[in-house]
């Protein structure tokens, strides 16, 4: 699963990530990757998914940043 960032608010991609760890965590596949613009975006994001218990991977492409969720592990009730 990819949720694109790039072009918003820290705010945007943060939201459509909690919504999904937290309503459809049981849904998922393996990782799910989030794109934003700046390093800043994408640590503010890992806090969230850090404090849900996942493994996490953020990484510096060529005109953005990726955070790599590793959703193998997740919690479902």
């Amino acid at each position: 699963m990819v949720i694109d960032g790039r072009g918003q608010e820290v705010s945007v991609p943060y939201e459509k990530f909690k919504r999904i760890i937290t309503e459809d965590a049981c849904c998922l596949g393996e990782a799910i990757e989030i794109l934003v613009d700046s390093e800043t975006s994408a640590k503010k994001i890992n806090i969230l998914a850090t404090l849900a218990g996942y493994d996490t991977t953020i990484a510096a492409k060529k005109d953005f940043w990726t955070l790599l969720v590793d959703t193998r592990h997740r919690r479902c009730t």
